[in-house]
């Protein structure tokens, strides 16, 4: 059985280079999308593990989709994906609940890293997950049941 995970980015060609990587990933399964309007469309279809999202797209950009995520599926785990160098954007995806915040061009272990932790965090234990109570475990912080980590430069 495959795991779903839906992507959301407007430019072809990221989309292409996703379809490239899941394709050495056989254990998950990915559906694409062009916009946050068409996500919430298939999100509304179908059950997905993970959503990865681009944050500039037409029509519903990447945070207002977060933002109704959050709202309409709760506890479903979003990587955002970005080309644009800024601090303020992590701090609202974070705030609106992303689980991690991927800068364009990213490394497929690193991409892989933050699916696993998305599909790890969906079957914790769900009164942690819903807590909100900081907390260390095993030398790691969490808060409202999702690791935080810091911020690496390239």
């Amino acid at each position: 059985m495959t795991i779903p995970i839906l992507a959301v980015d407007d430019e072809h060609a990221v989309r292409t280079s996703l379809s490239v990587m899941f394709r050495k990933w056989k254990d998950l399964e990915l559906d694409l999308a062009e916009d946050g309007q068409e996500a919430l469309e298939k999100l509304a279809q179908r059950d997905y593990e993970v959503l990865i999202s681009d944050v500039l797209m037409p029509r519903l950009d990447g945070l207002g989709l977060l933002e109704a995520v959050s709202e309409r599926f709760p506890g479903l785990p979003v990587i955002m994906l970005t080309g644009v160098e800024d601090v303020t954007t992590p701090v609202k995806a974070f705030r609106l609940g992303a689980i991690d915040y991927l800068q364009k061009p990213f490394q497929a272990e690193e991409l892989r890293t933050a699916i696993d932790y998305g599909i790890a965090s969906r079957e914790a234990e769900p009164a942690f997950r819903g807590s909100g109570n900081p907390h260390f475990d095993r030398g790691k912080f969490y808060w409202a049941g999702w690791r935080l980590t810091a911020a690496r430069r390239r």
